[in-house]
């Protein structure tokens, strides 16, 4: 899988804040949704929490979650070739989560 093993944004894991619980779950319900089996999600699942733990420690959480996202549909793109409009349903549902993380915050 292209692009898989490499995060979207890169951080560094021992100073990375967890991710709420609430987030993993949310996420997991997003991949779901996906006409592709979990355990191919696995990867493209650890980088984008990676991403999104390391965005605690970002000036602009708005721009940190949106290289988040967009790093994340790429490596899903080239990875696991999905139809355009599932890639559309998906960036709206990641852009949805990154909204509440961000009013969270």
């Amino acid at each position: 899988m292209k692009g898989a093993g490499t995060p979207a944004h890169p951080t560094g894991t021992e100073d990375t804040p967890a991710t709420p619980g609430w987030v993993e779950d949310s996420l997991d319900r997003i991949l779901a949704s996906l006409p592709v089996a979990a355990d191919k999600l696995a990867s493209f699942r650890a980088s984008y929490l990676d991403c999104l733990a390391g965005c605690g420690r970002t000036a602009d959480l708005d721009r940190a979650h949106d290289a988040c996202r967009q790093g994340f549909l790429r490596a899903v793109q080239d990875g696991l070739e999905l139809d355009a409009s599932t890639l559309r349903t998906l960036e709206q549902q990641l852009e949805q989560l990154e909204l509440s993380i961000s009013s969270e915050i």
